[in-house]
């Protein structure tokens, strides 16, 4: 495989994406208002009533003892810090995925329904090539994305807690495995899905929506962590980040089956 060219079609695809007004303005808004929106709030609330920290005890009984141990005593502070450091970090992994998804579909799906994407297939290129080339921009630009989104969330989370008298909680070690290995495979996962419904769907609009329903199981996951179902701890998003990998790399050896230059350029 032919690095400079799977380089070469990474950044072509950039530069498309750059140009693209109606593509770049979500890619900044919506991460923006996922991840900075829930510790706002917070910010505008100016104190967090006994209410929330009720809603909270289910997955208060649940915490290790040496998570407990190191939670403020104070009821309502300590729903604070679970808040910011677990109960809104499965939102984060929307961003990644949003990210990839949306580049994905308008490199694969978006560049054939404006007819663009000829000119690549009748180059010199393997089909290797074009598939890696086609997936390495959107991975990139999710992981980038998400990365400035955690350092944002992480600055604005550290405010929230000066603003309630606690010390800064960012960077830990929970959202360092969840930016450093959970992102990138979620990301991994969006584009990978993305690539595979490329061979089904005809426009980048049914190619979104589809990849849409990544979104639920990700909605699942802050609605069982805050009802004390799981926790967002080291272990499990070691696990979570491996499980994503696995699933990535099979659904990398189904496209790779698939995304053939026939196919493509045959797809109304």
């Amino acid at each position: 495989m032919n690095r400079a060219v799977v380089l070469a079609i990474a950044a072509r695809d950039l530069r498309v994406v750059a140009r693209s007004r109606a593509l770049v303005i979500p890619l900044v808004v919506v991460p923006a208002v996922l991840l900075l929106t829930p510790p706002l709030t917070l910010v505008i609330a100016n104190s967090v009533p006994d209410s929330l920290a009720a809603e909270l005890a289910p997955l208060f009984t649940r915490l290790p003892a040496d998570l407990t141990a190191r939670l403020p005593a104070e009821p309502a502070h300590a729903a604070v810090v679970l808040l910011l450091i677990y109960v809104f970090a499965p939102l984060y992994l929307l961003v990644p995925v949003m990210v990839a998804s949306m580049t994905a579909a308008d490199s694969v799906v978006g560049e054939r329904q404006r007819r663009t994407l000829e000119g690549l297939l009748h180059g010199p290129t393997t089909d290797g090539e074009l598939l890696f080339g086609k997936v390495l921009m959107p991975w990139i630009m999710a992981v980038v994305v998400a990365v400035m989104g955690a350092v944002a969330y992480g600055a604005v989370a550290n405010l929230v807690l000066a603003q309630y008298g606690l010390p800064a909680s960012f960077p830990n070690r929970v959202w360092a495995v969840l930016v450093v290995w959970v992102s990138p495979a979620a990301a991994a996962f969006g584009v990978g899905l993305i690539v595979v419904l490329s061979a089904r769907v005809k426009t980048f609009h049914e190619a979104s929506q589809v990849a849409g329903i990544v979104v639920l199981p990700i909605v699942g996951l802050v609605v069982a962590q805050a009802a004390g179902l799981l926790l967002f701890d080291v272990a499990l998003l070691s696990l979570l980040g491996c499980l994503l990998w696995l699933l990535t790399l099979l659904l990398l050896r189904v496209a790779g089956r698939n995304f053939r230059r026939d196919r493509l350029l045959t797809r109304d």
